[in-house]
């Protein structure tokens, strides 16, 4: 959705460009004029209803349109329709009673040449390939097989994390974005590479910018909602060029870790030392896959550029919105580390499987998602036949942003404290991030789901009681916790506008 800046300031001042187009709307007729369609607010000729959020984020703004317009709105973004979803019961008609009318994803220019031409599970529309890929990635890299590592990396490198805290000057402020990203690469790239993060640049940028610039990429352009005219100026703005270049730098990088695992031999690397990207080396060799599981190159790129870009960013902003509430709530830090500290006693590390004994540190979890879902908007679906949502009719081609933000906040659903960070909400609450419970989706649901939310939310919860079990936290410069800026940033992905600064103190035990 980075396209509504990119509009506005580029294709708003050429009235000859709104013209040529205002023709070419006006001779295209479709079915659409005569169906019961979704109500829509008042959009300008063009533009559709972008203004309407100009300055806004755009979570924000269409949660405010829908207490005007209702759960369920038609909106255009330039030239494509969007239905916008802002209640969990819309949202399940959607991604359960017609999810496989809404399983696809539409065409974005950013997102066809980051995934090699669609091959990935992420972005890629629903075929027999997307089936196949996704098979091989949550086998290959989420399955039983890889369980055990997977465990074994996240508490060695929560343990880094743990000692590098322990080990700073009395009052040292914290940056928590920059320490819980370099830990949450560290786990990514040990189970999926092989080896730690490393950060000396690539190219001349390090992963992080590449990827913050992938996710930009991903966000659209104006070609995507304006045909022909939207990539003449898409392509004179520099945007073409930024892609070209970003897509360079990340595969430059893909190709790297690949070139790295393919210099050794298999007769070098036993079976359990084997990571994700050996799997998918595997997968390759037409003597040791199947037919129907056989990699080409570009299937095993996309697969890593799918990790690279999902599996990092939205486990770190829950981290650090976690963080975030707790630290200005002190009742709820108190009776956070009240459980951790009870259960965990004096044992010199915390084990996945003490996750089970803490049901209020999943409660807090839980509120995080609710308030603070690490995309806002899923990623957008299409509609792939004429079907009847919420009894109105929404045509094939028509895109849909389900506000997983908004349904969080619905106060119908959470109550009149809907903006307040209270994890007791969830006492008697029977709820399962996959589930048949849509109050909050904050991982999607259906066919187009996140396939790695367990995981990311034992990364998420084992983290934070390391945390909150081995240190007392302060703010910096003598603020109050309660006055913690809690204002967001981003499109995409939604993290603080400002980094989350603490100081840990190491927790002095009772004799």
């Amino acid at each position: 959705m980075d396209i509504i800046t990119i509009l506005l300031s580029w294709f708003l001042p050429s009235f000859f460009i709104l013209f040529l187009f205002n023709k070419l709307l006006k001779s295209s007729k479709s079915s659409m004029a005569t169906s019961n369609l979704p109500p829509t607010p008042l959009k300008l000729p063009i533009i559709g209803n972008l203004h309407q959020l100009l300055g806004k984020h755009q979570h924000q703004a269409l949660w405010q349109l829908s207490r005007t317009h209702g759960p369920l709105m038609l909106l255009h973004f330039g030239s494509k329709p969007y239905i916008i979803v802002s209640s969990s019961a819309i949202a399940k008609q959607i991604m359960k009673t017609h999810d496989l009318d809404f399983c696809t994803r539409p065409f974005y220019q950013g997102t066809k040449q980051l995934t090699y031409n669609y091959l990935d599970v992420a972005f890629s529309p629903y075929d027999d390939h997307w089936k196949e890929m996704r098979k091989v990635f949550v086998s290959e890299l989420l399955g039983p097989k890889r369980a055990g590592y997977f465990n074994h990396v996240t508490e060695t490198e929560i343990e880094g994390v743990v000692r590098s805290l322990s080990s700073l000057p009395s009052g040292t402020s914290v940056n928590l974005d920059n320490k819980l990203l370099a830990l949450v690469f560290g786990i990514v790239c040990k189970v999926a590479f092989g080896k730690s993060y490393r950060e000396e640049p690539f190219r001349g940028a390090t992963l992080k910018e590449i990827l913050d610039e992938a996710k930009k990429m991903l966000g659209g352009s104006m070609g995507d909602h304006f045909p022909i005219l939207g990539r003449v100026l898409d392509k004179f703005s520099g945007w073409s060029g930024r892609l070209d270049e970003c897509f360079s730098n990340l595969d430059g990088y893909v190709q790297m870790v690949l070139d790295e695992h393919l210099n050794h031999s298999d007769g070098e690397i036993s079976e359990n030392e084997k990571d994700f990207v050996h799997a998918l080396i595997d997968l390759s060799s037409k003597e040791k896959s199947c037919d129907q599981c056989y990699l080409t190159k570009d299937d095993m790129k996309a697969l890593i550029m799918d990790v690279l870009t999902g599996g990092t960013d939205t486990i770190v902003v829950t981290m650090v919105w976690a963080m975030s509430e707790v630290a200005r709530n002190p009742r709820v830090m108190q009776k956070l580390q009240s459980e951790i500290r009870s259960g965990i006693g004096r044992k010199p590390k915390i084990e996945r499987l003490d996750l089970t004994n803490m049901p209020y540190l999943k409660m807090v979890v839980k509120e995080t998602l609710r308030l603070h879902p690490p995309a806002p908007l899923l990623l957008p679906r299409e509609c792939l036949s004429n079907c009847q949502i919420g009894g109105y009719d929404v045509m094939p081609k028509t895109r849909v942003l389900i506000n997983a933000w908004g349904i969080g906040r619905d106060p119908g659903t959470w109550g009149e404290n809907v903006a307040e960070f209270y994890p007791e909400r969830f006492v008697n609450l029977e709820f399962d991030f996959g589930g048949d419970n849509f109050d909050m989706v904050p991982f999607g649901a259906g066919r187009r789901s996140c396939p790695a939310f367990s995981s990311a939310a034992t990364t998420v919860e084992l983290t934070i009681a390391n945390l909150l079990h081995w240190f007392d936290w302060e703010v910096p410069n003598g603020l109050k916790m309660e006055d913690l800026d809690m204002e967001e940033n981003g499109s995409l992905v939604v993290s603080r506008k400002s980094p989350l600064c603490l100081v840990p103190k190491n927790h002095t035990w009772q004799e």
